[in-house]
């Protein structure tokens, strides 16, 4: 008895607390949408294209200790481009760095994001020798490479319109450039900044994907309420554009051209894990996971998406445990306090929930997933963005402390799809001559004289139209004839084997191929595989028979030995 009541009173104190924080009034963090129930797509099972190998095992760890969070990769010949922790742009060529911008302030400590810049979108500029550049707090950058100048295309302090709801962006994450110039991008969410990540994951869905006009420099909203917009590219013809929603699972497209111009849809969903970057190129696109995904270790997001009473519980209680490190930090600023604060709502608070499995998913342009790799030995984790150059692909990440690379997957998607294969003879050498069509042709040995035989024959290789000829073969043989070898060109491939009459002759050689008629040269002709002949062909010229010795007996009888 004494037990259950234990139990009870603390079941009862527990949810007295629980409705206090979800019910009482004002309390932050205030979020862009209410609380409210919504449902995702499941997951898919690791089967098919998605069945697990080990590629991603044994992965080599380059620049260890130098480079931090490498989160977006970009390549431009033997050159590899990177945004990494510190607000920097760096330049990577064998074993050198090379800085290329800097977007923030001045810091000390990775932990200052808000301050030192953190950019994680890169993509190659279409109108210059530039890099445009997504930075989580300072905005859309256009670096120029040589210079290394810096200008701002779009700013964080300035409001934007969404679906009925105007406000300022809050995560710059991804770009991708058109061939025009246009930039698509996109907000990861409307809530809270990147050191406050955590909280993108229990609110509702806020996130969006603008479209940035160079020549008018506006900016359009195509989507919003998407559950940390993330990745963006633009198909080969440009004719929509996707977008990975991280929390989701899933990638959406946005039709630019044609009858669906404007309109949504989406392109594949339930991918095994958190999405992050998305890297296209002409046959399909990367997606890699940030955070894989399945049965042992299930999507924060799909547990908590029809809960919304729990997720503004654990929100509310995330900003409590806070609260108290960010009046310290106002009233005496530190470098203590400043990392607990950073610990707290950083994406990094969850990485203990990673599972050991990492995994880069591989789609075509019709969201069919064709192939996948994996990887179990924890030689990375959290992959964000993948890169192929020389035999490797290169994988980024944006907490791991290294840039990561494997040898590239023996099995790729082939380039060229065979189909309705059909065989055509060679084409028939140019003669001045005109070449024998008989569809049946026979050899005879006779004693008579036959008829003259009419023959039509066509010229097929020559550029003027066929011509026909008659001629007239008469073939007299005699008893005892003895076949001479005349090389002559291959006749055409004949419809039925011959018929051939042998002639009772004692010596007969090898024979070979028909002799050349009296009227007519034909003309060489190729054909693909001989028709077998049947006819008997003595292996050698046969032995003359020997004639056996006659004696005569002595009663004059005649007898042979």
């Amino acid at each position: 008895m004494g037990l259950l009541y234990k139990i009870r009173v603390r079941v009862v104190n527990f949810l007295v607390f629980f409705f206090l924080i979800v019910l009482l009034p004002g309390l932050p963090p205030k979020t862009t949408f209410p609380f409210e129930a919504f449902s995702l797509p499941p997951l898919k099972e690791l089967k098919g294209g998605l069945e697990p190998n080990n590629h991603l095992d044994n992965a080599e760890r380059l620049f260890e200790g130098k480079l931090y969070g490498p989160e977006a990769l970009l390549v431009r010949g033997k050159d590899l481009y990177a945004t990494v922790h510190g607000g920097e742009i760096v330049r990577i060529n064998g074993p050198h760095i090379t800085h290329v911008a800097k977007l923030g302030k001045p810091c000390e400590y990775s932990f200052e994001e808000q301050i030192c810049g953190r950019p994680l979108g890169l993509a190659f500029d279409t109108q210059s020798d530039s890099l445009v550049v997504a930075d989580a707090y300072y905005g859309i950058w256009l670096v120029e490479l040589s210079t290394g100048d810096k200008k701002q295309l779009v700013s964080g302090d300035i409001a934007l319109d969404g679906k009925n709801i105007k406000r300022k962006p809050h995560i710059f994450n991804s770009v991708a450039v058109a061939k025009n110039g246009d930039i698509y991008w996109t907000d990861s969410s409307s809530d809270v900044d990147l050191h406050d990540g955590l909280y993108t994951v229990f609110a509702n869905p806020s996130g969006r994907l603008f479209h940035y006009d160079r020549k008018t420099r506006r900016n359009t909203a195509l989507l919003d309420k998407l559950y940390f917009a993330n990745g963006v590219v633009l198909s080969p013809q440009e004719d929509f554009v996707l977008v990975a929603e991280t929390m989701s699972s899933v990638i959406r497209r946005v039709y630019l051209k044609g009858p669906k111009a404007g309109t949504d849809d989406v392109f594949v969903d339930g991918i095994p894990g958190a999405l992050d970057n998305l890297i296209a190129d002409e046959e399909g696109l990367w997606a890699p996971l940030v955070m894989a995904a399945d049965e042992e270790n299930p999507s924060i997001g799909h547990l908590m998406c029809k809960v919304p009473l729990i997720r503004k519980f654990l929100a509310r209680l995330l900003y409590l445990a806070e609260m108290p490190f960010r009046i310290l930090h106002q009233v005496w600023p530190s470098v203590h306090s400043q990392r607990i604060l950073h610990a707290i709502g950083h994406f990094e608070m969850v990485s203990f929930m990673n599972a050991d499995r990492v995994t880069v998913v591989r789609l075509d342009w019709q969201g069919n997933i064709v192939g996948s790799l994996h990887g179990f030995d924890r030689s990375l984790a959290s992959i964000s963005h993948v890169v192929e150059l020389g035999d490797y692909l290169y994988l980024g990440s944006p907490y791991n402390k290294y840039l990561a690379r494997v040898k590239m997957p023996k099995i790729k998607v082939p380039k060229v799809r065979i189909q309705n294969v059909h065989f055509e003879p060679e084409p028939v050498p140019t003669v001045t001559t005109t070449t024998s069509t008989t569809p049946k042709p026979t050899t005879t040995t006779t004693t008579t004289t036959p008829k003259p035989v009419t023959t039509t024959t066509t010229t097929t290789t020559t550029p003027k139209p066929p011509s026909t000829t008659t001629t007239s073969t008469t073939t007299t043989t005699t008893p005892k004839p003895t076949p001479k070898a005349t090389p002559t060109p291959q006749q055409p491939k004949p419809t039925k084997p011959p018929t051939v009459t042998e002639a009772p002759v004692k010596k007969q050689e090898k024979p070979e191929k028909p002799t050349k008629p009296p009227t007519a040269t034909p003309a060489p002709e190729k054909k693909p595989e001989p028709a077998p002949i049947h006819e008997k062909i003595p292996d050698d010229i046969p032995k003359p028979k020997q004639e056996k010795l006659k004696v005569i007996k002595r009663g004059g009888e005649q007898g042979e030995l």
